[in-house]
Order: C-alpha cells, then sequence, then structure tokens
C-alpha cells in the first residue's frame, strides 16, 4: 500500500475518534481537540505553525502534493466539529478553508479518488445545514 493511502487512512481514523469523542454521552472536547492539534502536528511537520496563517493558494503550494492537501482539509473539517462542540463562532469559516483545500487537492490531482469528490460534496451539505 502507497504511503500516501496510509497517511489518508490515518487521517480517517483520526477523523473517526474525533466523532467518537464528541458523540459519546459525554463528549470529551479537551481530548478530540488535543487529537486535532498532534495530527495536525504531524500531518505538516514543521510546516504546522505556518500553514495555517498562510492564504489557500500559498499554502498548497507550499503542501504541493495533493493527497497532503486533501489530509489537510479533512483536518480541518475535524477541527470544525470540535469548533461547534465547543459553540466556536469560526466553523463556517473552517468548513470553507477545508473545502477550499480539498478543491485545490482535487484539481491537482491526476486521477483522483471519488470519494474526494463525496466528501467535498458533504462537508458542503453540512456547512450549509448549519
Amino acid at each position: 500500500m502507497p504511503q500516501r493511502d496510509l497517511m489518508l487512512g490515518w487521517i480517517e481514523q483520526i477523523s473517526r475518534l474525533v466523532s467518537a469523542l464528541l458523540d459519546g454521552p459525554s463528549p470529551d472536547l479537551a481530548q478530540a481537540s488535543d487529537k486535532i492539534d498532534a495530527a495536525m502536528a504531524q500531518h505538516l511537520g514543521n510546516l504546522h505553525p505556518l500553514i495555517p496563517q498562510l492564504d489557500v493558494a500559498t499554502a498548497s503550494a507550499l503542501l504541493s502534493e495533493p493527497e497532503r492537501i486533501f489530509g489537510y482539509a479533512q483536518l480541518l473539517s475535524a477541527q470544525a466539529a470540535v469548533a461547534a462542540a465547543q459553540g466556536d463562532e469560526s466553523v463556517p469559516a473552517i468548513n470553507a478553508r477545508a473545502i477550499a483545500f480539498a478543491r485545490v487537492a482535487l484539481a491537482r490531482a491526476t486521477d483522483p479518488p471519488a470519494s474526494w469528490r463525496a466528501w467535498i460534496e458533504d462537508v458542503e451539505g453540512a456547512s450549509r445545514a448549519s
């Protein structure tokens, strides 16, 4: 299995874990937030402090690979879920940024998986419903 598939699978596992932490009988917002922060740091490496400060085009150029960009979009979406559970008003902005990164990844990928388009549609639908 290629390294990129492992990375995206790992990010999907983190997203499921965060969902479980948020959906349980007593949501653990602190642990969910910590998991996202740790995943972001691992996924972005030395770019971790910089990427959140950059516009989507510049950040995407630094992340380079479509899979890495899409993985970041998925982590942003999980971060938005934590923010929503905390009642944070930044949720629409975080989701918009996640969708923007996912669209860049989709445009850059030679043969993007159909699941990427489905993911974008799901996040956009959830954003409209909020």
